[in-house]
């Protein structure tokens, strides 16, 4: 089976770890409600709460993709920096990794685009 991946930050096309992406099926851009978007820096954060989220899906074709996900959102650090979760985008079941963090301070992105902040 085929996964999905939603995402909204440095994974995009074109971003600084799209790399890690690059040559899978990509589909955008694609909105995802119930989320809040945070400017964090040099990357952007989405938790849970009022708000949307722009951003692209792409096709996870097998497990060590997941892995290498995982590993640049810091999902496994201790704290983690990002959880994986399930959401569904449209008709889609996709992954996405959520800040694991309190944003403080940190500015929301109002439009919910990190590429229009």
């Amino acid at each position: 089976m085929i996964d999905q991946v939603f995402v909204y930050g440095l994974l995009r096309d074109g971003e600084s770890l799209g790399h890690i992406l690059e040559g899978l099926p990509r589909t955008g851009p694609h909105t995802l409600d119930g989320f809040a978007l945070y400017d964090l820096g040099r990357y952007p954060g989405a938790v849970h709460g009022p708000g949307k989220l722009i951003g692209e899906l792409c096709e996870i074709p097998h497990e060590a993709i997941l892995t290498a996900l995982d590993e640049a959102e810091g999902a496994h650090a201790d704290p983690p920096l990002y959880l994986r979760e399930r959401a569904r985008v449209g008709e889609v079941e996709a992954w996405i990794y959520i800040y694991d963090r309190p944003v403080n301070d940190a500015p929301r992105i109002a439009s919910g685009d990190w590429l229009n902040r």
